[in-house]
């Protein structure tokens, strides 16, 4: 078996715990890379949740599995903590299960042209620039308006991304085993706007309309920002990519949310 390791140094005791994966991985008699384009069976992200999505979402390309091990404070996605380096024998004798996780695919067009296509595993999020003005965003489905939202910026997520921004911005959660979108606004000017949530065989346009001296961007899973204006459609589909998520521990969904956010918040 060949494993691909991916540690994200920024993050405090990485360093370290990467060391005891990769002893723990000879003592398996398990073949190491650390390039993203050598051949591998699995990745494996070392970190918080934001080094999992990154790696698994790269690993999606390839379609091959990623198990996150926690670093960071939350790991949410993560497989495995750093103290249970030696469940890593049950992946690789392959007792363990994998989890699939829809993405989204977001197509940018400029002037009637597409400058871009992104694939996302947690969100996409328009949001304001750094002027405290807000923005009108319109949502359409099937070529019908659904909502036309004035807001600090709207979030279109994954079930995967529901516990991410789109539940801080008060959106439900949603088990990862289901297939939808859900549409959440960031402080929206209203008293009734509410999360809406679309299955995931529907294409959602989104529009804006903002005044020349304030800055829209449209961020991709938090890492990439794209400038965006009255000019920019958006539309967002089920991307044809899935994210596979490799988990070891029996915990199921609601397990694992009430372990990592609401006992870890009381």
């Amino acid at each position: 078996m060949k494993i691909a390791v991916f540690p994200n140094m920024n993050n405090n005791g990485v360093d370290e715990l990467t060391k005891n994966i990769l002893a723990e991985l000879k003592a398996l008699d398990v073949e190491v890379v650390s390039d993203n384009e050598s051949d591998y069976d699995l990745a494996i992200a070392v970190g918080g949740d934001g080094t999992t999505l990154s790696v698994a979402k790269r690993a999606s390309f390839k379609n091959k599995p990623t198990l996150g091990i926690n670093a960071g404070r939350l790991g949410f996605m993560s497989g495995l903590e750093k103290n249970e380096l030696n469940l890593l024998k049950n992946v690789v004798s392959g007792n363990c299960i994998t989890e699939e996780r829809m993405m989204l695919k977001t197509t940018v067009i400029q002037n009637g042209v597409v400058s871009g296509t992104y694939h996302c595993l947690n969100d996409a999020v328009i949001s304001r620039g750094d002027i405290a003005r807000l923005i009108d965003i319109n949502v359409f489905c099937e070529e019908r308006q659904v909502t036309k939202t004035r807001a600090d910026g709207m979030i279109v997520s994954t079930p995967t991304g529901s516990t991410a921004y789109s539940m801080a911005a008060g959106g439900p959660v949603v088990s990862p085993d289901n297939s939808c979108f859900v549409v959440t606004p960031i402080c929206p000017h209203s008293l009734v706007n509410r999360s809406i949530v679309f299955s995931s065989d529907k294409e959602l346009v989104l529009t804006l309309a903002n005044d020349t001296n304030n800055n829209v961007y449209l961020s991709i899973d938090g890492e990439s920002s794209i400038p965006v204006n009255s000019d920019t459609k958006i539309i967002i589909s089920k991307s044809e990519f899935t994210a596979k998520l490799i988990k070891v521990k029996p915990d199921n969904f609601y397990e694992i949310l009430n372990k990592k956010i609401i006992e870890r918040r009381n």
